[in-house]
């Protein structure tokens, strides 16, 4: 038998033993269902790898694997599918290793808990000891919360390579390529086309600075951005391509990312449904996944609601179309048919009131963590214009503080020396009178909303505002996540005290 017999028939071995292992995973766990029929299931060299299309094996390694046991392969595949379903490789900018670790950790603890037959038994003792610690700090025990508390603690390189030895599974490197500036998969690439010796070197070029021109997208010039156009004619071909790819590849990723949260959803469904109430393993896995499905979408969707419209300086790349441009390139070789438009309409927040209780027993660092936090959401969706006013108000029975922000410096200084002050009852009146009074001095004429950040109940105003208004209440870790009432005007948000120091 030839060598490349023998691999085509390891290739065919590999596939069944893979087949088999879904049908052992699904027969027993039906519930994964939709988060294993969402994956296309492949053979690559190397390590086992998922990114939320595919999963990866390698045909060898797997026949290793199943070799030594039946089950380690179907513990892979879960583990992968956990990856997946809880969008581990959707990250921002963490400490790889340290991630990676968070996140094994974190699928591995719930592998124990809701599946223990598919534990690994080589080194099982120690991983249930670690497990056991990090879950009597962390609950629940999630990849996130995990994270911050981890790098809070400034563990050891040598404690992570520990864990990343005792709990990894699979290959994380694809998820951090695909979060660098750029890197773009095969199949995200424009068809080649025919470019000149000059087009090359006109790419490679660094375009010309021009002056910039400041303005706030209303009533003046439209407001300059740090991805603006960078000559008189619109920049060069390459930069177009270049921000074009961009742009499909983020939509792309927030198309990912919206598809396995609505697969999260289908399993928490499944669990719902046809799971045993008192199973105390599904039960953690049902509320690891509605902890993680509220601490991605209530704050961060709430916030956007306080965007308004207004044109800014940018390339409008959804209005772009790739093939009249192609098609440019063809005709004239250096000369684009079309260009993206130089404008762009845009919804942004300009105004925008937070108003922290001082009345009772939030900490001054629960309040500077979660006016950064709610800084660092809004920086991160590019929701500001360049000219943004943040009213941060501090009261109890009366406004005791009231500060101005208009750029991040400013805030900065204010968290680094925020002194809270009031400490007596609750009313939340003063703050809309407040703002009422400022309205009526011509002030505060683009508000959208108002985030009132409180630990208890207090006296509502009789009148809705015309304004959007959230009460986010906070509580304690141990607390049991209560609704408490709000007028039916207001929108209630409730977090848990640890959820707000993790950012």
């Amino acid at each position: 038998m030839t060598a490349e017999e023998i691999k085509w028939q390891e290739a065919e071995l590999a596939a069944k033993v893979m087949d088999l292992s879904v049908g052992k995973l699904l027969l027993r766990y039906h519930y994964f269902s939709p988060a294993v029929g969402r994956l296309l299931i492949k053979q690559l060299p190397g390590q086992m790898t998922t990114d939320g299309k595919s999963l990866c094996y390698d045909a060898q390694l797997i026949l290793e694997r199943y070799s030594q046991s039946e089950v380690l392969p179907v513990h892979d595949l879960l583990h992968c599918t956990l990856h997946n379903i809880f969008r581990h490789w959707n990250i921002g900018r963490v400490k790889p290793g340290l991630w990676d670790a968070c996140c094994d950790i974190a699928a591995e603890a719930l592998i124990i808990e809701t599946a223990p037959e598919l534990e690994i038994q080589e080194n099982a003792d120690r991983r249930r000891k670690i497990i056991r610690e990090l879950s009597s700090q962390v609950k629940p025990l999630t990849a996130e919360k995990l994270y911050a508390y981890l790098y809070r603690k400034n563990i050891s390189q040598q404690q992570e390579d520990e864990y990343i030895k005792l709990f990894s599974a699979d290959d994380h490197r694809l998820w951090h390529k695909q979060s660098d500036e750029r890197e773009l998969e095969p199949e995200e690439q424009l068809p080649t086309m025919p470019v000149s010796f000059d087009d090359e070197k006109k790419a490679d070029s660094k375009p010309g600075d021009d002056k910039k021109q400041d303005g706030d997208g209303e009533g003046g010039q439209p407001e300059q951005q740090g991805d603006q156009q960078q000559d008189g004619k619109g920049g060069s071909s390459g930069d177009n391509i270049e921000k074009w790819l961009d742009a499909q590849s983020k939509a792309q990723k927030k198309e990912l990312d919206e598809k396995w949260e609505q697969i999260a959803k289908q399993v928490q469904s499944e669990l719902e449904a046809f799971g045993k109430s008192d199973d105390p393993a599904k039960m953690t896995l049902i509320d690891i996944l509605e902890h993680i499905d509220r601490e991605r979408t209530d704050y961060r969707a709430f916030l956007r609601r306080f965007a308004v419209q207004g044109e800014v300086m940018r390339q409008d790349l959804d209005a772009f179309d790739v093939n009249f441009y192609c098609y440019g390139l063809q005709l004239y070789g250096d000369v684009a048919f079309i260009e993206p438009p130089e404008y762009k309409e845009i919804k942004r927040i300009r105004e925008l009131v937070i108003a922290i209780d001082t009345s009772a027993s939030i900490s001054k660092e629960t309040v500077r963590t979660f006016v950064r936090k709610t800084y660092s959401i809004l920086k991160s969706e590019e929701s500001f214009f360049s000219r943004i006013n943040i009213h941060i108000l501090q009261c109890d029975t009366d406004i005791r503080d009231a500060a101005l922000i208009s750029c991040e410096k400013e805030l900065e200084k204010y968290i680094d020396g925020l002194e809270l002050k009031g400490f007596g009852g609750t009313d939340f009146r003063p703050v809309f009178e407040y703002i009422a009074n400022q309205r009526a001095q011509g002030k505060l004429s683009g508000l959208k909303g108002m985030i009132y950040f409180t630990d208890g109940l207090g006296t509502f105003p009789e009148k809705a505002p015309d304004y959007e208004t959230a009460f986010v209440f906070i509580q304690g870790d141990n607390e049991k996540n209560s609704k408490p009432d709000v007028p039916p005007w207001a929108v209630r948000i409730v977090m848990q005290e640890g959820d707000v120091l993790d950012e």
